[in-house]
């Protein structure tokens, strides 16, 4: 007679294999958000520090966006536009398409983080102001948990914006390196280290959640307008918190907790607080947290 296994003997080990591998599932999990986590946390770092050589080296910071000039050619008579070259353009070139403005501003013009054309947005990325000084590296661009959470209905070409507080070039032609246009010096910028630089854009999943407030958008350009109710991504979990990467005026990253009801797998925020919270960031102002709400501090 040959000894073997009885059925009781494989089906305890069995159960006993599951349970490990369940576990280890769950720790192995745990660990690649956190890489995720991580890596989007030093790509915030990288573009703050970005910010900082640009403004020491121009004695003022980039501008959150980039916007064509038309100027009249008066000597071919005043129905010829003569289009300009944008030489001073946003963290991200919206309006470039290469080595010159496209044909209108227009919202068809600009070129979002989720254009189809991929060639379109390497120039919008390679023709930024920021490009040289993130060691053109594209992938200091994109969060590594949007593009996980996006999967195949979208890869971002980038995934942070950048707080409309630093405003668009709307100088014309040479003069605006006299008069600087609406950008904000380096070195004399109030409560530098209060004032949003960057942060994460929300999942964009055909929800309230759209960085526009418009339900099925696909695409977004690379500036956070509070203005226009757009408000931060918390993008990433840890444990029962959830959280945003931001990024200051001043060079320092945080990570933003952001209260929610539910459970993990699906959070619940509420947006309305969020909306001011991301408010409050942009234009510097002072808050308390007590670990469930932020509310407004008088100065």
């Amino acid at each position: 007679m040959k000894k073997g296994f009885s059925l009781v003997e494989l089906l305890v080990v069995i159960g006993i294999i599951g349970i490990l591998a369940g576990v280890l599932m769950g720790v192995f999990s745990g660990g690649s958000d956190s890489a995720r986590a991580a890596r989007c946390l030093s790509n915030m770092k990288n573009l703050a520090n970005a910010c900082q050589t640009y403004g020491m080296k121009n004695d003022r910071y980039p501008n959150a966006g980039s916007i064509e000039t038309l100027e009249m050619d008066t000597s071919r008579g005043v129905r010829n536009v003569e289009k300009k070259y944008r030489d001073r353009p946003g963290w991200i070139s919206l309006d470039t398409e290469g080595k010159y403005p496209s044909t209108s501003h227009s919202a068809n013009a600009i070129i979002g983080m989720f254009s189809e054309d991929d060639d379109k947005a390497a120039h919008a990325l390679t023709n930024g102001c920021l490009w040289v000084y993130v060691a053109r590296n594209r992938q200091t661009y994109v969060c590594p948990q949007h593009v996980k959470r996006r999967g195949k209905s979208g890869r971002p070409h980038w995934s942070y914006l950048m707080n409309e507080y630093f405003g668009w070039d709307t100088s014309e032609g040479a003069r605006s390196y006299s008069t600087g246009g609406n950008c904000k010096w380096y070195g004399r910028l109030e409560k530098a280290d209060k004032i949003l630089l960057f942060s994460e854009v929300p999942f964009m999943n055909n929800t309230s959640w759209q960085p526009d407030g418009e339900s099925g958008t696909t695409d977004t350009d690379s500036v956070l307008q509070y203005s226009k109710n757009e408000i931060i991504g918390p993008n990433h979990i840890s444990g029962r918190n959830l959280f945003a990467h931001v990024a200051f005026a001043d060079g320092h990253v945080e990570k933003l907790r952001i209260p929610y009801s539910g459970n993990v797998k699906n959070p619940q925020v509420n947006e309305g607080q969020l909306r001011q919270l991301t408010e409050w960031l942009c234009q510097g102002k002072d808050y308390a947290f007590d670990g469930r709400n932020y509310t407004e501090l008088n100065n």
